[in-house]
């Protein structure tokens, strides 16, 4: 059961149309306009000192349509020796467990091969690419992920974030900044998931430290 089903009937209403709102804008976007936006945001994170710094990023893996596309920051990220965690959710949908898992790469695979080692996953239930059965299971512990990139349908400018409905990060997070050591959160952003305003959050709701958008770079909270 997703977190917003615990929620407040006024708060969920409000997220509601919000949703319908973003999703609506975001559908209008062509795929020209989200590969400019995604390779404008990617740029701006790669001058963050945060991410210079990171020797290990958790990394979602874009849907095929609708969002920010990873592809640019995947290949970076391997490029730097960065290590990449991912996400593998549970079986169980309706549990809406998530786990990011550590790459791991065959060290025969050619340069461009490992850059692009997602292309032959396999996909899941929304045709995200997630870790294949072969590959060895190591899920993420507290401290082991320097940065999360974090992705959602819509932000603030005060770091609040909506995400699809089913609590996935709002969980992971939580569940990863139980230490002494807060992970740092840095979302990503299409313009059109640019809120004005406040969105309502509840108390689970996971702020964001840092949202980069193409044409900004928001410090919510500041690293």
């Amino acid at each position: 059961m997703g977190d917003d089903q615990r929620e407040p009937i006024n708060i969920l209403e409000q997220k509601k149309l919000l949703r319908k709102e973003i999703r609506a804008k975001t559908r209008a976007l062509d795929v020209d306009s989200i590969a400019t936006q995604s390779s404008q945001v990617w740029q701006r994170i790669f001058a963050l000192p945060i991410y210079k710094s990171a020797k290990s990023i958790g990394l979602f893996l874009s849907m095929p349509s609708g969002e920010i596309n990873t592809d640019e920051i995947l290949k970076d990220a391997i490029k730097e020796g960065k290590d990449i965690y991912v996400p593998q959710v549970g079986q169980n949908f309706e549990k809406c467990d998530m786990d990011l898992l550590k790459v791991v790469l065959d060290d025969s695979m050619k340069p461009d091969e490992k850059e692009e080692f997602h292309k032959h996953w396999p996909k899941n239930k929304w045709m995200i690419p997630e870790p294949p059965a072969d590959m060895p299971i190591l899920p993420s512990k507290p401290g082991d992920i320097d940065l999360l990139i974090v992705p959602g349908l819509g932000f603030d400018r005060f770091g609040g974030r909506i995400g699809q409905g089913k609590g996935y990060y709002d969980r992971f997070i939580a569940r990863m900044n139980s230490g002494d050591a807060p992970m740092p959160l840095v979302a990503v952003a299409l313009t059109s998931q640019l809120v004005e305003g406040q969105i309502p959050v509840s108390a689970h709701d996971q702020k964001m430290d840092i949202v980069v958008f193409p044409e900004e770079v928001i410090e919510a909270k500041g690293l």
